[in-house]
This record gives structure tokens, sequence and C-alpha cells, in this order.
């Protein structure tokens, strides 16, 4: 991983979408930062569209989409997109792979083994903004959960055929064959009309956790927030660069070398 200066300049003049994570990458400590803010403000002003691609929940990327300057938001680790039609009006994007009959009752079997069987584990506080995802909040509000638990929840997922990520807050899963990465190629044709080469070569990912190294790997300029490397991840899991401010404050770092 490379620090963000070494990154080209003329290479980022090539940049027309922004598709980045938002728990620790747009958000500090859950929080939006006022200079954060402003630099999505700077990005939309230069014709930028910045595309939030985030396990959170569809309650907060709808508010995303209504209070933000972003033009799509992908949520929920890929189950929906939301975005803004020409009109104003609001599109809403499933992926195909979600069977939606009976899913609620996978969903509570999941639930019901993983706070039975692992000590301290807990739903996060907006379960209830969720409509496919289910996330076991192990780092957003304390008591927090060890190592341990993160990865008895994400046995139990494999045991129940429940897909899985983990993020820098929570242990997301869900049942459908998708992750970020493939509703990322499927709702950028839908949308957009660009397949992934076309797209890749005028896009950056942005993020700081393990749930988005298959973006990091794929986006040949990606950039990482914070101190990533002394996480202890593997040189090929790593962005192409980096900042080493955390969180919003490293995304406004980067927006900021951006538009220079």
């Amino acid at each position: 991983m490379e620090h963000l200066e070494t990154l080209d300049r003329t290479l980022l003049k090539q940049v027309k979408f922004i598709l980045t994570d938002v728990d620790d990458t747009i958000t500090t400590h859950g929080r939006l930062l006022p200079e954060t803010l402003a630099a999505l403000y700077s990005l939309q002003d230069a014709g930028i569209r910045i595309i939030p691609v985030t396990g959170g929940s569809a309650g907060w990327s709808d508010t995303y989409l209504r209070q933000w300057p972003i033009d799509s938001v992908i949520t929920e680790s890929g189950a929906l997109a939301f975005y803004t039609e020409s009109d104003g009006s609001r599109g809403i994007y499933h992926h195909p792979s979600i069977e939606r009959e009976g899913y609620r009752e996978r969903a509570d079997r999941l639930i019901g083994r993983v706070l039975s069987e692992v000590p301290g584990s807990k739903l996060s506080s907006d379960q209830f903004c969720r409509i496919f995802d289910i996330a076991f909040d192990h780092h957003s509000e304390p008591p927090f959960l060890d190592q341990d638990g993160i990865a008895r929840i994400t046995d139990i997922c494999g045991e129940v055929g429940a897909s899985f990520g983990v993020s820098s807050i929570h242990v997301n899963c869900w049942f459908g064959s998708y992750n970020k990465l493939d509703m990322v190629k499927l709702f950028m044709q839908h949308r957009y009309g660009l397949g992934f080469d076309e797209l890749i070569g005028q896009s950056v990912y942005c993020g700081d956790s393990t749930n988005d190294i298959p973006l990091f790997r794929a986006f040949p300029v990606s950039i990482g927030v914070g101190d990533l490397e002394g996480l202890g991840w593997e040189a090929e899991d790593l962005p192409a660069y980096g900042t080493e401010l955390p969180g919003g404050r490293g995304f406004a770092r980067f927006a900021e070398h951006l538009l220079a």
C-alpha cells in the first residue's frame, strides 16, 4: 500500500465516481464531521458522483440519500440499492438472488441461535431499520464482543447457509448469493449502463475494513483510511493507496488530494 500523496493526480482526472464504505470511512465514531460533509459537497460540485456501499441498514441509507450530497447508495451488504430518479422520485433495486418468501423466518432462526449460543452477542440497535440484513454488534456500542465471539457467529452462519461480512462494527449476515462487489457490478450496469471494466476505469473505491477487501482487490485505484497495515492484513488485501488519518478525516484528505 502506497501513501496517498504518491497517487498521480493525472490519473484522478478520469474519476467520475467514488464508491465508498460509510462506517469509519465517511463517518468517524458514528458521526459525520463538518470537514467530511464539506468534502462530499465539494466532490459533488466538481461533478463527481458519490455512491456509498455499506453494510448499514436500509433505514439509515434512505436517510443518507435524502440528506447527503450523494447520487445513489448500495445498502445492507448488497441486498438493495436506492437512487434518485430524474423527476426526484426514489428508485429501489433488489439483488435478484434474494428469495423473499420465508426470509423473515430464516432470519429469526439465525438470530435465535446466535443470541443463545454466543455469550455477549447482541443485535445492532438499528436492526429494526433493516430489511434483509441481520447485524450483530461487535464494536458499535458497549459491551464489545471479542474475536472468539465474532468467529462463532460466522461459524453459525456457515452452518445455516447464511452469507456474512465483518465490518469495523458489525457482523452482517444475510441469505442470498451476493456481496458488496457483486451488487456494485449489477447496480452500476442497471443504473448507469456501465460494465465493470468501464466502471473501474473512471472510479475510486474507499474503505477501512475486511468487508471492503473484495473491492480493494477489484478497483485499481482504491483508498484505505486509517492504519490498515497495523491491522496485520495480508499485503494482497490492502488497498492500493492509504492515508493514516482515520474515518471521515481520511476521506476528506483524499477528497482534497483529488480536487487539488
